[in-house]
């Protein structure tokens, strides 16, 4: 799938057996190339990790991985925007994934046709793929598309031209928001300057963009389990799959009112257990 036209990135960082469920889900979509940007080690425990997980990237028959290492520590917050940023400047669009953000089934023919159907609306600033429990419609046979204000970066995918949009207008974006979650992530921020989703949030909330998410998660998230470095343990993202028989791409870009209100609410309440 990785070409001129879209690129795969997988961040990593120390976790090789989380890692490795994501890769036997790529090998089972017959993904045959992606980007793997691996931060620096911290440690020694890293660095013990970390050869683990390029042992495994190189000798795996199936996909071709391009291994972009870091020597130093950056920090998921600024491998993350380098690596995006890298990318957009190999391909028209990239899909991004980490280390504990398992895609299922349909999450690329979801995310691809999107990338297509959206290619032209520039209110759409990115594709997400993950969907809170309160909002997964289990039992819904049909995957449709929904509209919301709010981003979460659980396998997601932008256009290149939207990501350096966002890089060349990111540091000169001074207008105040009013968004209840803005106000959260900058008073967090203070205390963790690695966060990278707070000035992509005021971009798009500044910038009245959308996000286009699924009716039904078709990510799993295994990074709950307290092995995570920003994210606490618990079970209140988990979802369930199940099958679904077409996909629908609705080009109505209105908000849905009702699910974004319960999906602000949820993110209000649940901070504590994102940062």
């Amino acid at each position: 799938m990785s070409n001129n036209k879209t690129g795969i990135a997988i961040f990593a960082y120390n976790r090789p057996s989380h890692l490795r469920r994501v890769l036997i889900a790529l090998e089972d979509y017959k993904i045959e190339g992606a980007d793997v940007f691996i931060d620096g080690p911290k440690n020694n425990i890293d660095k013990v990790c970390q050869k683990e997980i390029v042992f495994m990237l190189q000798k795996n028959k199936k996909i071709k991985f391009n291994i972009h290492k870091s020597k130093k520590n950056k920090g998921l917050g600024k491998s993350l925007v380098d690596g995006i940023t890298f990318m957009s400047k190999n391909y028209d669009q990239t899909v991004v994934l980490e280390d504990d953000c398992i895609p299922r089934v349909e999450f690329f023919p979801f995310i691809l046709k999107c990338l297509k159907e959206f290619r032209l609306e520039k209110k759409v600033l990115a594709v997400c793929g993950y969907q809170l429990p309160e909002l997964h419609e289990e039992n819904n046979q049909n995957l449709n598309t929904v509209t919301l204000k709010n981003f979460m970066s659980w396998g997601w995918a932008i256009w290149s031209d939207r990501w350096q949009e966002f890089i060349k207008k990111k540091s000169n974006d001074n207008k105040k928001s009013d968004s209840r979650i803005l106000k959260f992530l900058n008073k967090i921020k203070k205390n963790n300057k690695k966060l990278w989703t707070p000035e992509f949030i005021k971009f798009g909330k500044n910038n009245e963009k959308v996000f286009i998410f699924p009716n039904k998660s078709l990510v799993k998230n295994i990074g709950f389990d307290g092995t995570g470095i920003n994210s606490k343990s618990t079970f209140k993202f988990n979802t369930y799959y199940t099958k679904s028989k077409k996909i629908s791409v609705i080009k109505d870009l209105t908000i849905n009112s009702a699910k974004n209100l319960i999906q602000e609410k949820i993110i209000l309440k649940r901070f504590n257990l994102f940062y």
